[in-house]
């Protein structure tokens, strides 16, 4: 429960889970975009993280857990691109990134990305995103967490988007 350490992965399952399990262990999750294909001298007005909740278990996390916070790192999170377990508690390029929305729109959690994790935003290859929410369990030995599709569904209109407004001067 306090190890700060990951513990189980899994690259090709089609949800995220952020929450905690009934083992008092934290769920964070990891997002990977390539967003090599802005232009270098990109100028980037707005990030906003868009996701899809596919269900959940017990207690509302945000109501037990605080916020769903974004942390963002510039060019992946741990040693390498592929998801690892040291991604768990690798160090962001910038934490609380920004605040996952608690109420949907349109269908959608949202969170922009504040000014601060601009500069995260890789122009060069993949930008990873981690999901995780403020408190790691609430230590009721009861699984309360969120599952959103992650980009392994296959149908695409339920896939994460990193939505980056920019201009090119």
């Amino acid at each position: 429960e306090t190890s700060g350490v990951g513990g189980a992965l899994n690259s090709t399952n089609s949800v995220l889970i952020v929450g905690d399990n009934a083992q008092k262990r934290q769920y964070r999750s990891i997002l990977s975009f390539n967003t090599g294909s802005l232009p270098d001298n990109a100028v980037i007005v707005s990030a906003t993280l868009k996701l899809k909740k596919q269900g959940g278990a017990g207690a509302d996390p945000f109501g037990t857990l605080g916020n769903l916070w974004v942390d963002i790192r510039k060019p992946f999170f741990g040693a390498t691109a592929a998801l690892q377990l040291d991604d768990f508690a690798a160090a962001a390029g910038l934490s609380n990134a920004g605040s996952m929305s608690k109420i949907p729109v349109n269908g959608l959690y949202l969170a922009k990305l504040t000014g601060a994790a601009f500069p995260q935003i890789n122009k060069l290859g993949s930008t990873q995103l981690r999901l995780r929410f403020g408190i790691d369990d609430n230590n009721n030995a009861v699984a309360d967490y969120l599952a959103f599709y992650s980009g392994n569904i296959a149908t695409a209109a339920f896939r994460p988007v990193l939505e980056i407004v920019y201009y090119v001067p």
